[in-house]
């Protein structure tokens, strides 16, 4: 019998800390500054956290930016470089979001000029003399993944038109990720349902991947149906901290499975929407998926396999399943491929360098 091919790589450098109320019983071992969100974490915690760390902790700053845009991360820069100008073996401890999370991954990079920083980032290329500081994440939503992945969305807002980057360092990992689910339970319900939908959409887009292998595709199918199983149940009741915990998880395994495929169409029609209708990213996403699923399961038998594992039924109704229940959490799923119009947009999406990553594509 012949041997199966299969493809088999794995890299995350990133040494993941899991636990409830794990920020405020984790010691650092050096000094860091921090940079926090205001709106996900309370002003008040500012304080019982500098108790708790002590002298280690060196300095706080508020970000308070909706985007991770260049004109947010030279504000950033600006604030933050000059700190490491005179502590600089100390670490960044990121609290927030994805923006958050991402402003930090490109501030962390301290360049000679700060003037060159836009042109570095829109060329995604580090000139040799950067420094690079120690970088420690804790998210405060379950859904971005940006804790262990290298890359960061970098919004070019005064582009014409407005386009989103990505900035994807080979060195942008962070270097400790600090994942405490308790951190979500402040997390209003529109955040909370949008940040599991993106969640959702790491965990299918890495099993609809050229690059999926053994190691990534059990933990999305995992991931999969837990955001199944948990959003619902915790839209109803987001206090319960044991459905925050099991949707940290799966937050967590789809952002490992991802860090590794990284994503594939639907992320590649995202963008249009977040930028045109303003459409959170998870939201953006998620009416993608059923269209794209169809798709996959069309072409792919490992797909279906993953699908009928995911949905506890046969991979050609999983669409139509995935679409109910999209359409129970006030989603209304999309599809392109009924108009000219609509196919010219799949076809310009399939080439795009996220649409290369799925199955489908053969650019």
């Amino acid at each position: 019998m012949a041997s199966t091919a299969i493809h088999l790589t794995w890299f995350n450098p990133v040494q993941l800390e899991w636990g409830p109320d794990l920020l405020r019983t984790h010691r650092p071992d050096q000094p860091f500054f921090v940079l926090a969100d205001p709106h996900a974490i309370p002003l008040a915690m500012e304080a019982d956290l500098k108790r708790h760390w002590g002298e280690l902790c060196l300095g706080w700053i508020w970000q308070r930016s909706a985007q991770s845009s260049i004109t947010a991360a030279l504000e950033l820069c600006r604030q933050l470089w000059p700190l490491w100008a005179t502590q600089p073996d100390t670490a960044l401890l990121a609290i927030g979001g994805g923006t958050t999370l991402d402003l930090a991954k490109l501030a962390r990079f301290e360049l000679q000029d700060l003037s060159l920083a836009p042109a570095v980032w829109r060329s995604n290329k580090l000139p040799a003399d950067h420094r690079r500081h120690a970088l420690w994440c804790a998210p405060t939503t379950s859904g971005t993944g940006s804790e262990v992945t290298p890359w960061a969305t970098l919004w070019d807002l005064d582009a014409q038109p407005a386009v989103k980057r990505s900035w994807a360092s080979s060195q942008g990992f962070a270097d400790q990720a600090w994942i405490d689910p308790n951190l979500t339970l402040s997390c209003p319900e529109g955040l909370t349902r949008d940040t599991a939908l993106d969640t959702l959409a790491h965990a299918l887009e890495s099993i609809w991947n050229h690059h999926a292998n053994a190691i990534t595709r059990p933990l999305a199918v995992r991931s999969a149906r837990m955001v199944l199983q948990t959003l619902p149940a915790l839209l109803k009741n987001p206090h319960n901290t044991d459905l925050r915990e099991q949707m940290s998880q799966a937050s967590l395994l789809a952002a490992l499975a991802m860090s590794q495929t990284q994503t594939a169409l639907a992320h590649a029609l995202s963008y249009d929407l977040t930028l045109n209708e303003n459409l959170p990213h998870g939201h953006a996403c998620a009416v993608w998926l059923p269209m794209v699923l169809d798709m996959a399961a069309a072409i792919s038998p490992q797909v279906q396999g993953d699908l009928a594992t995911i949905f506890d039924g046969p991979a050609n109704q999983a669409s139509e399943t995935l679409s109910a229940w999209l359409q129970s959490l006030g989603i209304v799923p999309r599809d392109l491929r009924s108009t000219p119009a609509g196919l010219e947009q799949l076809h310009q999406a399939l080439g795009s360098s996220r649409g290369r990553n799925f199955v489908g594509s053969t650019a």
